[in-house]
């Protein structure tokens, strides 16, 4: 039953957002279309959270929280690279996580019905992944967008974990860090895989859903060798923040 109603949130609350209050985006543009759209998202992943049985706690790793709160103040734009455990992830991190951000995505997304439509709204950033020519548009597209003050998540697994631990992070998933030289921000996201794993469309509530924000890393800061290993740098700390925090 909670599957069923689950399912039914996902895509009513969505509709709801993208139908009956989209009309505004007809009026909206840049900024605001993105702000509009964040809302939308936000109310959402609440929406799921809460359909699915669960709840969500956002630790701040390192006594970083009043620096969070300076990038939210300033509207400092920042990577976040985040592992991939579940469905629910994606909402997990619009419902809850106190940032404005936006994604990087397949290409393929920008297509899907209504939903395309919203992450265009967003401002997220489609790559093609199987044409390198067109690749480095987007790349280049991308590096614009944060000139322009936009955050991107990030998901350097490629794809959501079977087994819901960290698995390898792809190097070319930090390019957008290294040539806009913002800073990264490490996320953990921690027991949505007991909500909906890859393997299963059955839902099961969790009320100990954890988001653990790190500190964010300066790779201006950081030697060649380990600018270099950034992908395995940050692996280890959303690896770690896993283990330490995991049920």
């Amino acid at each position: 039953m909670r599957t069923i109603f689950y399912h039914f949130i996902l895509v009513g609350t969505f509709l709801y957002g993208m139908i009956f209050r989209a009309p505004a985006l007809l009026f909206k543009k840049g900024r605001d279309a993105h702000n509009f759209a964040r809302k939308v998202g936000t109310n959402w992943g609440k929406n799921l959270v809460w359909a699915s049985g669960s709840k969500v706690k956002v630790i701040y790793e390192n006594d970083c929280e009043k620096e969070i709160k300076k990038i939210k103040e300033t509207g400092e734009p920042i990577i976040l690279i985040s592992n991939h455990q579940s469905n629910l992830d994606i909402p997990t991190l619009l419902g809850y996580l106190p940032l404005d951000f936006a994604f990087i995505a397949k290409k393929e997304m920008k297509n899907w019905p209504l939903i395309g439509g919203w992450m265009k709204a967003l401002n997220c950033i489609f790559l093609d992944r199987k044409n390198a020519r067109q690749g480095m548009k987007d790349m280049k597209n991308a590096i614009s967008k944060v000139e322009d003050g936009y955050s991107y998540v990030i998901f350097p697994e490629g794809s959501r974990t079977e087994n819901g631990e960290v698995g390898e992070f792809k190097k070319g998933s930090f390019k957008l860090a290294k040539d806009s030289k913002v800073r990264i921000l490490p996320l953990t996201i921690c027991g949505t895989y007991e909500v909906q794993s890859k393997k299963s469309l059955k839902v099961k509530g969790n009320k100990n859903i954890k988001v653990i924000v790190d500190k964010p890393i300066d790779l201006t800061n950081l030697p060649i060798q380990e600018q270099k290993n950034i992908h395995k740098i940050v692996n280890d700390i959303i690896r770690e923040n896993l283990k330490k925090y995991k049920m």
